[in-house]
C-alpha cells in the first residue's frame, strides 16, 4: 500500500490495470446472462463459459509479442484503445437479431479483447520492475492482487444487479465496458512523460532485437527447469490447481443436497461460501507483513494442501457450515500469501526482455491441472456420487501434502533467504 501512494508511476499503471479489471468483471457475468437469453441458450452458455479460458492458451505467444514490442508505452495505450473499439463494435452487433453466427462473432470479439488485455498487462511488467524497488515488489504485487480480488467481488455482483435494473440492455453495458478501457488508456496517456523515461531505458537495455518465439520459449522453459525453486512452484501450482479448479463446482453440487451446511437457504449459502474465500485472498494479499512474511513458500503450500485435505471431512464426515467457511477463508488467505510472492520473484529474477513470455508460460503451465481436476472430480460426482469425489479429493490432497513435506527438505526458498 505504501508503494501505491508513494510511487506515482506504479500507481498510474495499477489504476489502469484496475479499470481493465472492472470492465472484465462487469462484462464476463453479463455476457453469460446474454447467452442465457438466446434460443440456443444451453449451447451458448457452455461456449461462453469455455471461451473465458481460451485467451489463456495464447498467453505465451502474446507475452512474447509484448517482450518484442518497441515503444511499449505507446502500445500499452493503443491496446486499450483497440479494446475500446472492439467493445463499441460489440455494442452495435449485439443489437442485431440473434443467431448462432452472430453469437460466435461476439464471442470472438470477447476473446480478442481479452488477448489485448493480457498484452497490455505483459507490456507493464518491465515498467513495474524498473519502478518498484526489489524489496517492495512482494508488497506491490500483493496490493494489486488484493485490489483485483476486491473488484471481482464488487463488480461481478454489480454486473448481475445492474443488467436487471437496465432491463437487460446488453448494448449499453458493452459501451460502459468500452469506456473503462478508454479511461484506462487515458490514465496512462496523462502520465506519458513520467513513464516514457522508463520506456527509453527499456529500449536501451534491450539485449536481443531479433526475437524468435521458439528459441525464447525453449530458453524460458530451461529457466524454469534449471531453477529448483521455480520448478517446485510450478509442480505444486499444477497440483493445487488440479484440486482448486474443481472444488467450487464440486462444493456447489454437494450443497444442493446437504441442508445441514446451509445458512438459511441455498442462495445465501452459495454467496457466503464464495465470498469467504475471496475475502481471504483479499486480506492475505493486502497484509504483506504478517506472520507469514518469514514463512517458507513450501510451508505455505503445505498449509494450503492441509486445508484442502480437511474440506472432505467437514463436508462428508463431520458436516459443519462454520468450519467450512473457516477453511475456505483460511485457504483464500494462504493463496493470497503465495501468489504475490511468486509474481514478485519472477519479476525480480527474470530479465526484462523475457517477462511477458515467462508470465504467459507460467500461467499456461499452472492451468495444466484444470481439465484433469474437472474430469476426475466433477466427472465422478456426476457419474457416481459427490461422496466418492470428495474421497478422491481428500486422498489426493494428503498425497500432495506428503510430497510437499518431502520437497521441503530438498529445495531452498530464495525468497525467505532474501528477507
Amino acid at each position: 500500500m505504501n508503494t501505491y501512494f508513494s510511487n506515482k508511476g506504479y500507481r498510474t499503471l495499477t489504476n489502469a490495470s484496475l479499470l481493465n479489471a472492472i470492465g472484465n468483471s462487469l462484462y464476463n457475468i453479463v455476457f453469460i446472462v446474454y447467452a442465457s437469453t438466446l434460443p440456443f441458450n444451453t449451447l451458448a452458455v457452455s461456449l461462453a463459459s469455455v471461451a473465458i479460458f481460451i485467451p489463456s492458451f495464447f498467453q505465451p505467444f502474446v507475452g512474447h509479442l509484448a517482450d518484442a514490442t518497441k515503444n511499449k508505452l505507446k502500445w500499452n495505450i493503443l491496446s486499450r484503445f483497440i479494446q475500446f473499439l472492439l467493445f463499441m463494435l460489440l455494442a452495435w452487433l449485439i443489437l442485431l437479431e440473434p443467431n448462432f453466427l452472430l453469437f460466435m462473432i461476439l464471442l470472438l470479439i470477447n476473446v480478442v479483447a481479452d488477448c489485448f488485455g493480457f498484452f497490455s498487462s505483459a507490456l507493464q511488467l518491465p515498467f513495474i520492475k524498473l519502478l518498484v524497488e526489489k524489496d517492495s515488489l512482494m508488497e506491490a504485487m500483493g496490493f494489486q492482487t488484493a485490489l483485483q480480488t476486491l473488484i471481482q467481488l464488487i463488480f461481478q455482483g454489480a454486473g448481475a444487479f445492474f443488467i436487471v435494473q437496465l432491463n437487460y440492455n446488453f448494448s449499453l453495458f458493452a459501451i460502459i465496458n468500452a469506456i473503462t478501457f478508454l479511461v484506462a488508456g487515458g490514465i496512462i496517456l496523462s502520465h506519458y512523460n513520467l513513464l516514457n523515461q522508463f520506456d527509453l531505458t527499456l529500449a536501451e537495455n534491450k539485449i536481443n532485437s531479433q526475437n524468435n518465439f521458439r528459441r525464447d520459449f525453449k530458453e524460458t522453459l530451461h529457466l524454469f527447469l534449471q531453477n529448483p525453486f521455480l520448478k517446485m512452484i510450478i509442480i505444486f501450482a499444477v497440483l493445487i490447481n488440479l484440486l482448486g479448479s474443481s472444488s467450487d463446482g464440486l462444493l456447489n453440487v454437494s450443497l444442493i443436497h446437504r441442508n445441514v451446511l446451509w445458512f438459511n437457504n441455498l442462495p445465501n449459502t452459495l454467496a457466503i461460501v464464495s465470498i469467504s474465500s475471496s475475502i481471504g485472498i483479499l486480506l492475505g494479499s493486502l497484509f504483506a507483513k504478517d506472520f507469514f512474511k518469514d514463512v517458507s513458500s513450501l510451508l505455505i503450500i503445505s498449509l494450503i494442501l492441509l486445508n484442502t485435505a480437511l474440506l472432505p471431512i467437514t463436508i462428508i464426515l463431520l458436516p459443519s457450515k462454520i468450519l467450512l467457511v473457516t477453511l475456505l477463508f483460511t485457504l483464500g488467505y494462504l493463496l493470497g500469501k503465495i501468489n504475490p510472492r511468486i509474481s514478485a520473484y519472477i519479476i525480480s529474477e527474470v530479465p526484462e526482455e523475457k517477462l511477458g513470455l515467462t508470465s504467459g508460460i507460467f500461467s499456461i503451465l499452472v492451468m495444466a491441472g484444470t481439465p484433469i481436476g474437472q474430469l476426475i472430480f466433477l466427472g465422478s460426482a456426476n457419474v457416481f456420487s459427490d461422496t466418492l469425489s470428495w474421497i478422491l479429493f481428500g486422498t489426493l490432497s494428503v498425497i500432495f501434502l506428503l510430497i510437499s513435506s518431502f520437497y521441503g527438505k530438498k529445495v531452498v526458498d530464495p525468497i525467505t533467504i532474501k528477507q
